[in-house]
């Protein structure tokens, strides 16, 4: 039976998420894109606006809601939904305000004793210049703010960041060692008590080939992630996972939600936790949820009823590999830059689409600055799978493309 969800945010794992969800069910999205509208409705309610969302979702008979977005997590959606016996799957803002904070998990990773980089925290700026004259390099710096994360290696570089950072009144600042090795990101799925893994991936985040340039939110991944061992997989589980869930039983909250573990698979074989990610990221979702072998709605009702832990046991996944490219803009002027190509492409790929991208009055693409694409394959294996991306993405062109020639080499990467 066809089911009416909300799914809340505009980015594109929203569209990833949307665009699966639409095979079995009519999806809505608030507030979603224009290029969203070609296979779901677009609501006009601001992410953040708990009370018309509710609003909404009473007066259009909707069943499910998923908040995705982070400003949607920060508002206070789902006490309020719980309240009104409205189903959401989603963590709730208090749990929000701690695992997703930088600075807050850092001290909760150390408080827990899970292998993270060596940090320092400050508030006060001579502290942070203090601590940078005695560490190597290069290392990472970073705020709460969104896509704040650099890479350093110069003394003077981090002064001058530390001076702007410092101007803004009531921040505070994370130093951390860079740690070389294989990223992963590690996902779970939890009604609140029970975890079970879902599947990992390998997000290469630098901006260019050779693991060059500042980080980003993503520029390709491979799903599974082919360097985490079983092993790694069970310690995860059962020495990063369950303490923080336990942990935050004690105080009472229960993570309802999809769950990403991101960290360093170090070149010794140990894992190094930098932090987590609600939800999935926006370059491996698609991946993951084509991956799961079983009805993604169901499975979320189970979470929301509380019969999750009777009916699994483990989440069955298809025995495929994925990998993803992103393709971006790199002209910031950009007039009628038509994405060519996409008729080309294999029925079997994957094609989705950054909300920066629209449709003109001919139904024809059109790329701005930033990121515009990420292309999915699957195959048996991810070399095969890595292949068949490299070919499909050949199809594709426009004014000032640019992608990475290097996702999911077999040689040992370093990060």
């Amino acid at each position: 039976m066809r089911k009416n969800v909300l799914i809340i945010g505009n980015s594109v794992k929203e569209y990833a998420l949307a665009k699966k969800l639409s095979e079995n069910n009519n999806v809505f999205v608030a507030p979603g894109c224009k290029i969203m509208s070609d296979f779901v409705t677009c609501v006009d309610i601001r992410e953040d606006s708990s009370k018309e969302l509710l609003e909404y979702v009473l007066e259009n008979d909707i069943n499910l809601t998923i908040p995705i977005s982070e400003k949607s997590l920060d508002s206070n959606i789902v006490e309020l939904f719980n309240s009104n016996n409205q189903s959401i799957f989603a963590p709730s803002q208090d749990i929000c305000k701690i695992l997703f904070d930088k600075i807050l998990i850092k001290k909760l990773l150390y408080k827990l004793r899970i292998p993270t980089p060596k940090f320092g925290i400050f508030e006060k700026q001579n502290m942070a210049y203090d601590y940078i004259k005695n560490i190597k390099n290069p290392f990472v710096m970073k705020t709460n703010e969104p896509s704040s994360a650099v890479i350093l290696n110069s003394q003077k570089t981090a002064k001058n960041i530390l001076d702007s950072i410092f101007a803004q009144t009531g921040q505070k600042v994370l130093i951390e060692d860079y740690v070389w090795g294989t990223p992963f990101s590690f996902y779970v799925i939890s009604d609140g008590y029970k975890a079970l893994p879902l599947t990992s991936s390998i997000v290469y985040k630098h901006s260019l080939e050779g693991d060059g340039g500042q980080l980003t939110s993503g520029m390709g991944a491979c799903v599974p992630n082919y360097k985490l061992s079983l092993q790694n997989e069970y310690d995860i589980m059962d020495n990063v996972v369950q303490p923080v869930l336990e942990y935050l039983e004690t105080m009472d909250l229960h993570y309802m939600g999809i769950l990403g573990v991101n960290g360093i698979l170090t070149e010794e074989g140990n894992i190094q936790v930098l932090g987590f990610t609600p939800f999935m990221q926006n370059v491996d979702c698609t991946a993951i949820l084509n991956l799961i072998d079983i009805d993604l709605v169901n499975l979320i009702d189970s979470c929301i009823v509380g019969s999750f832990s009777d009916e699994y046991e483990y989440i069955p996944q298809k025995e495929l590999s994925a990998t993803i490219l992103v393709a971006i803009c790199k002209n910031k002027i950009n007039n009628e830059n038509i994405v060519k190509g996409t008729e080309l492409l294999n029925e079997e790929t994957f094609l989705d689409f950054y909300p920066t991208v629209i449709k003109n009055r001919f139904l024809e693409y059109e790329s701005q600055y930033g990121a515009v694409l990420n292309l999915t394959s699957f195959a048996r294996s991810i070399t095969s799978a890595k292949t068949k991306v490299y070919n499909e993405m050949a199809n594709l062109s426009f004014d000032g493309m640019y992608y990475r020639k290097d996702i999911c080499k077999s040689n040992t990467e370093s990060f």
